[in-house]
């Protein structure tokens, strides 16, 4: 596979695997993490297929793993001697999260606090238009807010993503105007083949069970 091509792929198929362990790496068999193997053109090497060796992640958000993930994307073989005899991989230590340094800690917390505060505000959002309790708000890719990407928010202030409910996913935005702010919502994809389709005795009465593109503004 070309390199290119190996890292367009690679973290979202570790990430199927991670989601199918339940978050149980020793979970994930071997000869599936052998298909995330890979050595680039310029010598450096993916170690991503030691994922199912990664160890203290109970405590970790999904969006730090993926980063661990990323981290090992790509390495030195040099810096990874004996990669056969590795047991197991801290990611805790591979991501410095409890590194020494007083500052470095408190800015994971303040990240972590952050993006808490930011899927709360948006659910609260979302919910008061959308008529029912909203969840799992992400980003477009399935990640939690988090730095990498701004804490869902574009450079135009726009905040997007998706989130969850009555069994659907749909696509959001809340975006700033001169009248205040506005949020408009349609349903995902992934969720379109799952609308049940009524059957009709009268083919001139039809019922649009679908949720269309629908926003409010407020001040």
């Amino acid at each position: 596979m070309a390199d290119a091509a190996y890292q367009a792929k690679y973290l979202s198929a570790a990430r199927m695997l991670w989601e199918a362990s339940g978050g149980v790496p020793q979970d994930i068999p071997s000869n599936y993490c052998e298909y995330l193997r890979h050595e680039y053109a310029d010598g450096d090497i993916s170690l991503v297929a030691l994922l199912n060796k990664f160890d203290y992640t109970e405590e970790l958000e999904d969006f730090e793993i993926d980063e661990a993930i990323e981290a090992l994307g790509k390495v030195n073989p040099d810096d990874w001697p004996n990669i056969d005899e590795i047991e197991g991989i801290s990611v805790e230590k591979l991501l410095h999260i409890y590194d020494e340094d007083a500052s470095s800690v408190d800015f994971v917390e303040d990240n972590l606090s952050t993006a808490e505060k930011v899927e709360k505000v948006l659910i609260e959002v979302i919910s008061s238009v959308f008529g029912d309790r909203v969840s799992s708000i992400r980003s477009e890719k399935g990640y939690y807010a988090n730095p990498k990407n701004n804490f869902l928010q574009e450079d135009d202030g726009t905040f997007a993503g998706t989130f969850e409910a009555e069994g659907y996913k749909f696509f959001f935005e809340v975006f700033p105007g001169e009248g205040g702010w506005t949020v408009t919502y349609r349903m995902h994809f992934d969720s379109l083949g799952d609308v049940p389709q009524l059957s009709n005795q009268d083919d001139e009465k039809k019922i649009d069970y679908t949720r269309h593109v629908r926003n409010r503004g407020w001040r």
